[in-house]
């Protein structure tokens, strides 16, 4: 089939009351832009039952096989009184609510640990592990309530999704990708993609995109996402060539700045030189140690952590010197060398990441302000390097800014080593 007309629409009277932001849709677009299919618009839709079932109808008009639609639809999918998502689809497609059987054995697991208590509630629970009869079921691995897929006429096809994000990303990478790519052709698109760190969306724009010509010509598009201490960057074109050129370009101008998906990469990297790894997290609170223990089978590189808040963990525990937190402080090149190597030996590690900063919003001195972090990066057999930041972000985008940072510091030392 054709390559679809997209709309991305998400639900939530929250939304449209400016309580709440919609993040979905714009993540929603830029996924499907890297698989080579292009969203038309953007729709932000209250819990009205009357302007869903509008709106849809209206968004499903013209659709054929030969022009195909394509909805995704994110909201509306819990077991409250506003939440609607069902009930329209079921009326758009002639099709009663069926219980979805591996997502109630979720839900009736979840109320046996809840207790009897809970019991009355459960009643009113089921209306969220229910699809539609004429549609197929998307899994829900992180939370309860599945996702559907239905067809609202020929030609063109509906996507629901919970609106949480953690539980739409994962439902979308692992359901509705597949079932997407089987039913569409990208058409004759290629694509691919790089992380830039420590850069953001206009400068990148402003230095390097606006004296590209194929991207001023229209032979190539461009996308780019935030991402937290990155950027990805998405070209597309139909000559596989001029999008490889591209790639090219972008590492000459970037270059050590440049890697692929690192998040797949260090693991690879990790696994394929059988080296192990731990942190010394202070501000991040762990969050270094959580981004690599994410990915399944990280026990085979990752031996563990230690938090150390306070200037006694870090002596005590790690082993930093007193005399070296008394005069240089907890938040110093010093601290975090000592950190690195001695929390390598503690937790008997080829490699370890030691974090140390102010997170804020307290905590600022005379000589360093909120925001700044040092980061060391051990390497057995080399002498540890530490890189001094400055990041004057809130206390949780700091930390998360920091601790992905970090993985990308380690990495893009260890890749020129090896």
């Amino acid at each position: 089939m054709n390559s679809p007309r997209v709309t991305v629409i998400s639900t939530g009277s929250e939304l449209t009351a400016g309580r709440s932001q919609d993040t979905n849709s714009s993540w929603i677009a830029n996924e499907l832009f890297g698989l080579g299919y292009s969203t038309e618009k953007f729709l932000v839709l209250p819990d009205d039952p009357k302007l869903i079932r509008k709106e849809l109808q209206n968004l499903a008009l013209g659709a054929s096989k030969e022009n195909p639609v394509l909805l995704v639809m994110t909201g509306g999918l819990g077991p409250t009184e506003d939440d609607y998502t069902l009930e329209v689809v079921c009326e758009l497609t002639s099709s009663q609510p069926v219980l979805n059987e591996k997502a109630n054995d979720r839900l009736q697991a979840l109320y046996r640990l809840r207790g009897k208590g809970f019991q009355e509630a459960l009643t009113t629970a089921l209306r969220q592990v229910s699809i539609p009869s004429n549609s197929t079921a998307l899994n829900n691995s992180v939370g309860i309530a599945p996702g559907f897929w239905s067809e609202l006429q020929p030609g063109a096809y509906l996507a629901c999704m919970p609106g949480v994000p953690s539980e739409m990303v994962t439902m979308f990478k692992e359901e509705l990708v597949p079932l997407i790519q089987k039913q569409f052709h990208s058409g004759e698109l290629y694509s691919d993609f790089l992380f830039i760190w420590g850069m953001s969306e206009s400068l990148f724009q402003q230095e390097f995109i606006i004296d590209i010509e194929p991207l001023k010509n229209g032979k190539a598009v461009w996308g780019v996402a935030a991402k937290k201490g990155f950027i990805r960057v998405t070209y597309q074109s139909e000559d596989k060539n001029l999008v490889q050129e591209l790639i090219q370009k972008t590492k000459e101008k970037y270059r050590g700045l440049c890697t692929g998906d690192l998040f797949e990469e260090f693991p690879k990297l990790l696994l394929e030189k059988k080296l192990t790894i731990g942190t010394i997290e202070s501000c991040t609170g762990g969050l270094a140690a959580k981004i690599l223990t994410d990915r399944a089978g990280s026990s085979e590189y990752f031996l563990g952590s230690v938090v150390s808040y306070s200037n006694l963990i870090k002596e005590n525990l790690v082993g930093v010197k007193k005399e070296t937190l008394e005069a240089h402080g907890a938040v110093s090149e010093e601290t975090a060398t000592e950190m690195a190597d001695k929390g390598a030996m503690l937790l008997g590690t080829d490699l370890a990441i030691s974090i140390t900063g102010i997170a804020g919003p307290g905590g600022e001195t005379p000589a360093k302000k909120v925001g700044t972090v040092f980061i060391g990066i051990h390497i057995k057999g080399e002498k540890t390097e530490v890189k001094e930041l400055f990041l004057p972000f809130k206390r949780e985008l700091f930390r998360e800014v920091v601790a992905a940072t970090s993985l990308y510091l380690m990495y893009n030392r260890l890749r020129k080593l090896v």
